[in-house]
């Protein structure tokens, strides 16, 4: 036995404990909680089912949560997800135990660490962090005060506990994941990568590119870098089309690049005197470049069918095998949408993924690939 395996020995077909906190299992043998944007439920959904037609929400947790189970055992269900990409479901995390809390931080801690050890089987030296959060109000203490305890007991275990966001997803460590809900708990273990997403939970996702921030924006680009694990080099020159108010051509231009901005509307002051970025008040199709771009991003605020018209009209700009990221804004009939968009864009561009992403909101995010000629 390898030490993955050794590190999920407890990934038994038996989800029981469910049904001491009210939760009937019938013939289900692994269970999950599913994060998605509640304006996509139905898509997020539609996608599981196509992926394993067994699955069975059994309890809406909240707006954008669900726990779900299936009759496939839960290696081959991760596997399955994984394997297919999903677009519209932000986190998975795998449910393998679950109980009641008192509502006492020092009650609480122990109950928890007593479960989690249950659960959790990590060699020595293993790298891993805990995520805990807490879905609704009432508690006397934070999923803060939760991960540390758990954290602490492990790392005195002789684990290597990862507290960076970005650590955990680029690297494939165990995660512990703790989901608090009134005096309900859940809890999983699983690697990142099984988990779609570096973190569950997007209040607590802090990603900065450094300096004052000039919109929410910002975050969505560098989530995107991250989820794609996109690694740029600031080396070149990168096109950033819709870029008003600027936070896309100020991630881009904190890691170097040069930037055109492209938009008819202004920019934020504080970008003014920016000497990485050129304001262009220009339409896309009156771009000229002596030079090819090294990357190209989009964020505009339109069809999405019109936004890939636009990314194919633009794609000669592009070198051959850059990357481009864009948002295609959703809001009527995604998938249908998705479909349309990804037809016109393949023209140009090999389609690598699509996600819908913490900080995207009636939207997703494409990576994509310019094919060469």
């Amino acid at each position: 036995m390898d030490s993955i395996e050794q590190n999920f020995e407890s990934r038994k077909s038996d989800i029981s404990f469910l049904e001491n906190v009210g939760i009937e299992t019938g013939d289900a043998s692994s269970a999950y909680i599913v994060t998605y944007t509640p304006y996509f439920k139905n898509v997020a959904r539609r996608e599981l089912e196509e992926i394993d037609d067994s699955v069975h929400v059994a309890s809406r947790i909240s707006d954008g949560l669900a726990l779900i189970t299936s009759k496939k055992d839960q290696s081959l269900f991760l596997e399955k997800v994984n394997s297919e990409s999903p677009i519209f479901l932000k986190h998975i995390m795998p449910v393998m135990d679950a109980g009641r809390i008192e509502k006492d931080l020092e009650k609480d801690k122990e109950i928890l660490l007593s479960h989690t050890k249950g659960i959790v089987n990590m060699e020595p030296g293993s790298k891993f962090a805990v995520q805990c959060r807490v879905v609704g109000s009432g508690l006397p203490y934070s999923a803060k005060d939760i991960e540390v305890h758990i954290g602490n007991a492990y790392y005195e275990m002789g684990n290597v506990p990862t507290f960076s966001d970005k650590e955990i997803l680029n690297e494939d460590i165990f995660v512990i994941s703790i989901l608090i809900h009134g005096d309900t708990f859940y809890l999983g273990y699983s690697k990142s990568s099984e988990n779609l997403n570096f973190h569950s939970d997007e209040a607590r996702i802090m990603a900065r590119a450094g300096g004052r921030e000039i919109s929410r924006a910002e975050n969505k680009l560098i989530e995107a870098l991250a989820t794609f694990n996109v690694k740029l080099d600031g080396i070149g020159t990168a096109l950033d089309l819709g870029a008003a108010p600027g936070g896309w051509s100020k991630v881009l231009a904190d890691y170097g690049y040069k930037v055109l901005a492209v938009d008819p509307a202004a920019l934020h002051p504080d970008l003014e005197n920016n000497s990485r970025i050129t304001h262009l008040k220009v339409k896309s199709q009156d771009i000229h470049l002596e030079e090819p771009l090294d990357l190209l991003v989009n964020d505009m605020n339109i069809e999405p069918q019109e936004t890939a018209r636009i990314m194919h009209g633009v794609a000669h700009l592009l070198k051959d095998g850059g990357l481009a990221i864009v948002t295609l804004k959703l809001p009527d009939h995604p998938q249908r949408s998705i479909a349309e968009s990804v037809k016109i864009l393949e023209e140009e561009y090999q389609v690598i993924k699509i996600r819908s992403l913490f900080h995207n909101r009636q939207e997703v995010t494409a990576l994509l690939q310019k094919k060469a000629k």
